[in-house]
């Protein structure tokens, strides 16, 4: 099975670092054909209110002024096959390559789990193939300097070999947009030299941000000085803290409180089964109504019959 690796960027323009963690399951059921496709993407463009539909229609304006659909943006992960503005979590008509079925299943996956709320973050995606040697499954990174627009991308080819394995990755790279977005998580504005809270190389969390939530909660100040200050992955820091303690998803959830948290969102979501060590962070997620939906709708719908697996520590 392909090697899942997830890269992430805030506020620095189509920059990341990988993460790794490994997960079986079934496929789901086939991609709908490009008809019923267009239909849909035809479909979800209507809102009743008029109100709502000027909103969406400036928010689509905005992101084809600013001319964020590249294929270039996504090349080093492969071919791209299709590229989408996403306005409010609902996919518009290309707006670069063909209609592809296998990118839509993909993106089907994540919605029918994810309420728009979490999803409204997300202004572009792009789906590609793979090369023999790439072993990238899906990244998020910022389109712009303010980090207002993100972009999502993901292996349609992977989706087509197991669509739960894909779902998974791509919400972990959801978690690390909708946990960093400036407005209300992650204040880019802030210099390390300046932040009360968290400094994870790119901006200050907030109080009450759901990340600084967490490192209160589960990261002490040792285990925080081992993290870079420009906020990369130290794989080797992470395997180290994942030998003495036994208490994260993994290696590379060990290797910083971002992974640690995105790891832990999947697990929580899809029920992954994880050591008991792990139980009071999988509790965390409880006490947030939007996060208690995500997993409602995951277990309505079977993917917690889905044997997902992580590397322990």
């Amino acid at each position: 099975m392909k090697r899942r690796v997830i890269l992430v960027a805030v506020a620095a323009i189509l920059m990341g670092s990988s993460c790794t963690a490994g997960s079986d399951g079934a496929a789901s059921e086939a991609a709908p054909n490009d008809t019923e496709i267009t239909e849909e993407l035809v479909d979800n463009t209507k809102i009743g209110n008029p109100n709502q539909q000027i909103g969406e229609q400036a928010i689509l304006d905005e992101l084809q002024a600013e001319g964020f659909c590249d294929p270039a943006d996504v090349e080093d992960g492969g071919v791209v096959t299709a590229m989408h503005f996403v306005v409010r979590g609902q996919l518009q008509p290309p707006c670069s390559g063909e209609l592809d079925p296998r990118l839509d299943a993909a993106w089907t996956a994540l919605a029918d789990v994810t309420p728009v709320t979490l999803l409204s973050d997300i202004s572009l995606l792009a789906g590609f193939e793979g090369c023999d040697t790439c072993d990238t499954l899906a990244f998020v990174t910022t389109l712009d300097e303010a980090a207002e627009f993100f972009l999502m991308a993901v292996d349609v080819q992977a989706g087509v070999e197991d669509l739960n394995e894909l779902a998974l990755t791509m919400l972990h790279e959801l978690t690390h947009v909708f946990t960093q977005v400036p407005a209300t998580q992650l204040d880019i504005a802030i210099p390390a030299q300046e932040c009360t809270t968290y400094y994870n190389g790119t901006g200050c969390f907030r109080d009450g941000a759901y990340t600084w939530e967490w490192i209160q909660r589960f990261w002490d100040a040792a285990a925080l000085a081992t993290i870079p200050a420009d906020g990369d992955v130290n794989e080797e820091a992470g395997e180290a803290r994942c030998v003495a303690d036994a208490s994260y998803a993994g290696p590379y959830g060990a290797s910083s409180p971002e992974e640690d948290i995105a790891e832990m969102f999947a697990a929580y979501v899809f029920d992954v089964k994880v050591s008991t060590s792990l139980d009071e962070k999988l509790a965390f997620f409880d006490q947030y109504p939007e996060f208690r939906e995500v997993r409602e709708r995951a277990e309505a719908l079977g993917r917690h019959e889905v044997a997902y697996s992580f590397e322990n520590c």
